[in-house]
């Protein structure tokens, strides 16, 4: 029983200080300009989160002998690390850098109590769709993705950004997330 709780407690400690490492480690790396023309900040994160995990994959290995670390307790911790990292980017940095709601909430906290439903959205406009040009960004993004073409002027889906769509209504309908956001309503005819 003793050894088992040591191999539990040394099985978390490895755990827990590569989980560690690796977030400090990522957090600097995306503070550093590795990746910096990167300009889509998901995939820069995804990129930054696999050389993470690779620099602490050989930094196990170099270690490993001398701390008598399984291998497989080292993938475990890298892998972990790995998808904490994902988590955490997808979680906060991704929502808060493509979210709506925060936007509304960052005018709302500077205009406290001094805009009504009509002026918010005036805000909106202005400010996230014409001074901050979401809608370009948005495009360019989608362009790069391969969820989008523009050509002559004209915006065109991609087999890839149905195949997108798809997953997100089917996905969205396990959740009961809004529809809405997936699916366009047909516009009324005059």
């Amino acid at each position: 029983m003793r050894a088992l709780l040591h191999s539990l407690a040394t099985l978390l400690l490895a755990y827990g200080l590569t989980l560690t490492a690796g977030f400090i480690l990522y957090i600097a790396l995306i503070r550093s300009p590795l990746l910096g023309a990167v300009g889509i900040l998901f995939y820069r994160g995804i990129a930054i989160a696999a050389v993470t995990a690779l620099l602490l994959l050989l930094a196990g290995l170099m270690l490993r002998p001398r701390m008598q670390l399984d291998p497989a307790t080292l993938v475990g911790g890298v892998a972990l690390s790995l998808s904490f990292n994902l988590c955490f980017l997808i979680t906060f940095p991704v929502t808060f850098d493509r979210s709506i709601t925060t936007f509304l909430l960052a005018r709302i906290e500077q205009h406290d109590g001094e805009l009504d439903t009509a002026m918010l959205e005036q805000l909106f406009i202005r400010q996230y769709l014409g001074d901050m040009h979401q809608i370009d960004r948005r495009i360019a993004e989608q362009q790069l993705s391969g969820t989008i073409r523009v050509e002559q002027g004209r915006i065109h889906i991609t087999p890839q950004g149905r195949r997108l769509l798809e997953s997100g209504r089917t996905i969205g309908g396990w959740f009961g997330a809004d529809p809405r956001f997936v699916t366009a309503t047909p516009a009324p005819r005059h």
